[in-house]
């Protein structure tokens, strides 16, 4: 029996000694070299990401091996910062037992986005490598950073509202009131028109009710965006005299003309809204809800309705003599309530929900 405690207490202790040996040795992995670093691409290289071809290789990152001193699989993590930042939240992209990865212009655009680029402005971001191997406690090893240039584009645009300010408006320089829509293209986000009633001395477009910024104006014959109230106010698109315009606007190209309207001018008594929309069935095209013509200019019209899904047309002075759709076919409309206006110069409308 004494053998046996003798023998067992043996064993114990020589797989006690073999665990912390090994656990020694998996511990004090460190990478060997001094410093490693990425071999493509190269510091101060410049790329200009194409928006016709999302799923092409942008950049194939290529790096130096590095050795832990034993055989070992070592994980690399390319990693993206925003300039100047020493990498104070670095950002994973992709990781690899190799060394090298690619990355798609599609992908490579959304995180210089997400960093902080301006579509169609070169800017920069700074990438390092990271090692690593799958021991506890391991050292991880960091490359030397590369800064490259970038010039990325916007992917699909963000719907958002413009609202008219300036001289030229019936808000004047509020923020707060009377900050009339412009009208964005249902098919592209990025156009919007006007087509309406300025004063002179010109206007801008503000996204936000009650802000200042973000804001589009002009700097010579392109638009300008002003993201921050810090940035650099732009100037008005200009309106040199009273009177009736036609205005589009295209905020991926920074694009923007301006032209005196010369269209019919017919004047209404009444504008409605009148559908399925009023009450969810075909009872509804028998009901109508005016609209508010504005007193700044009289073929604008307003109106807060809360509406089924459905469908919905607008008329003129309550009969079908004169009515507006979507392209002549009824507009299709999701259960909501919405601050709604219609030009009727054009026929165009926006939607715009409201709590």
């Amino acid at each position: 029996m004494k053998l046996i405690y003798k023998f067992f207490i043996a064993v114990v202790l020589l797989t006690g000694f073999w665990s912390c040996e090994n656990e020694e040795n998996l511990m004090i992995l460190e990478p060997q070299e001094a410093a490693f670093a990425l071999i493509t691409p190269e510091g101060g290289s410049s790329t200009i990401l194409n928006k016709e071809t999302p799923n092409n290789t942008a950049l194939t990152f290529t790096w130096e091996k590095v050795s832990y001193g034993t055989p070992t699989i070592v994980t690399y993590t390319v990693q993206f910062a925003a300039s100047n930042t020493e990498f104070a939240a670095p950002v994973d992209i992709t990781s690899s037992t190799s060394t090298h990865a690619s990355i798609s212009v599609a992908e490579l655009n959304t995180r210089a986005l997400a960093l902080g680029l301006t579509p169609g402005v070169e800017g920069t971001i700074d990438v390092r490598i990271k090692s690593t191997v799958g021991t506890t406690l391991s050292e991880p090893k960091l490359s030397t950073p590369i800064t490259i240039n970038l010039t990325p584009y916007r992917g699909v645009f963000p719907k958002v509202d413009l609202f008219l300010v300036g001289p030229g408006t019936a808000a004047g320089w509020s923020v707060t009131s009377n900050n009339m829509p412009i009208y964005r293209d249902p098919k592209e986000n990025a156009k919007h028109y006007y087509t309406g009633f300025f004063n002179k001395d010109g206007f801008k477009l503000i996204e936000q009710i009650g802000f200042w910024a973000p804001l589009y104006g002009t700097n010579g014959a392109k638009v300008q965006y002003r993201a921050t109230e810090a940035d650099t106010d732009p100037g008005v698109f200009p309106t040199a005299a009273s009177g009736y315009y036609s205005f589009e606007v295209n905020l991926e190209e920074l694009t923007y003309k301006i032209t005196p309207y010369t269209g019919p001018m017919t004047t209404y008594a009444t504008i409605t809204l009148t559908g399925s929309v009023l009450t969810g069935d075909d009872t509804g095209w028998s009901q109508d809800v005016a609209l508010v013509k504005s007193a700044f200019d009289g073929h604008i019209w307003k109106v807060t309705q809360t509406l089924k899904a459905g469908k919905m047309k607008f008329r003129a002075n309550n009969s079908w003599d004169v009515s507006w759709g979507d392209n002549g076919g009824d507009i299709i409309v999701e259960a909501g309530k919405y601050e709604i206006w219609f030009n009727d110069l054009d026929g165009r409308y926006m939607f715009i929900s409201t709590p």
